[in-house]
């Protein structure tokens, strides 16, 4: 592997821990209106929202070669 390719590898590896612990905060921050929300198409929208991040941030723990955060149910 050329030094071209190891840097830019290594680059998308920084790039995408920084996605994923960003994507991780916003989980965190839906979870909590989640749990303060009565509406039901409010809670549905933001339990659909949490599944496209969850998804997303899997993502980007592949390509930071992160291991995959374990999902509570």
């Amino acid at each position: 592997m050329t030094d071209v390719r190891r840097y830019t590898d290594l680059r998308i590896a920084q790039s995408s821990c920084v996605h994923a612990r960003l994507i991780e905060r916003f989980i965190e921050v839906t979870e909590a209106e989640l749990a303060v929300q009565s509406d039901k198409f409010v809670r549905e929208s933001l339990e659909d929202l949490l599944y496209t991040m969850r998804d997303d941030r899997r993502g980007y723990g592949v390509l930071g070669g992160v291991l995959p955060v374990v999902e509570a149910a």
